[in-house]
């Protein structure tokens, strides 16, 4: 289980993200894997586009879930497109792109991919 507590106080000990860039934590239950990435804020709303672009139209979040899982299995490197899916989940949940960017703005965002669901959300405060 996600420890909010525990990401916190992990994340006060790293240097803030750069200007422009954002926070984004990744957890992998099955893993017990945690990574912290910072991503260009312009780059990431190329990627999302994309992603949002390419996404069947039926049942749409289980594909996102499933391509998340398929990433974290094929390595660390592949965070970059695991931001871009979990992004792409935000936009399916709202449909609002700049409501989206501002809430992935105002703190450090988190994937959660636990046995029974994909969830993406900010790190509790």
């Amino acid at each position: 289980m996600f420890d909010d507590a525990a990401a916190r106080r992990y994340l006060a000990g790293l240097a803030p993200a750069a200007p422009g860039s954002v926070r984004w934590l990744i957890y992998d239950q099955a893993r017990q894997w945690v990574s912290v990435i910072d991503t260009e804020l312009a780059a990431l709303r190329r990627d999302c586009a994309h992603v949002l672009s390419t996404l069947p139209e039926e049942d749409p979040d289980a594909s996102l879930a499933a391509a998340i899982r398929e990433f974290l299995a094929a390595g660390a490197d592949r965070a970059p497109h695991v931001i871009a899916l979990s992004c792409a989940v935000l936009m399916q949940g709202t449909g609002d792109r700049e409501a989206v960017f501002t809430r992935v703005q105002s703190g450090v965002m988190a994937t959660l991919v636990e046995s029974e669901a994909v969830v993406v959300r900010p790190v509790a405060a």
